[in-house]
């Protein structure tokens, strides 16, 4: 399967790809962080949401702040720069003309339990230190 599709389309890995170099630089050349809002989960129950830090790690970790982004969330330093390493690889992937590698279905289940874990142990560490501040 070529990686563009014929008629020039780019295909669901170029878009994703397009996306997370997006958010490199929304990330980099935004004022995310001085745009300020509540979560409403942390409003109504007091206690962070899954994604609190998520901007922030970020924002720290386009700036070259790994300990920063870390310190904010693991799980949002851990998807920037996944996303950002992903959208390096594709589009150099798509430049030198290669096919987008075909995983097996148990690859791709392992990597969906691999991500709900990572999701569940992460927000479990933001409830923690919630409670230890």
């Amino acid at each position: 399967m070529a990686a563009v599709r014929r008629g020039g389309r780019p295909g669901i890995p170029e878009v994703f790809a397009l996306i997370a170099a997006a958010s490199f630089l929304a990330a980099r050349f935004l004022p995310l962080l001085e745009i300020h809002s509540e979560c409403p989960f942390r409003l109504a129950t007091g206690l962070p949401c899954a994604t609190c830090g998520m901007t922030h790690a970020f924002a720290a970790l386009s700036r070259g702040d790994l300990a920063g982004a870390w310190a904010a969330s693991p799980l949002g330093a851990g998807l920037a720069g996944g996303a950002w390493l992903y959208a390096v690889l594709d589009l150099g992937r798509l430049g030198l003309g290669l096919p987008w590698p075909s995983l097996p279905q148990r690859a791709w289940r392992a990597m969906a339990v691999a991500t709900l874990s990572a999701a569940a142990l992460n927000w479990a560490w933001m409830l923690w230190r919630a409670r230890m501040a």
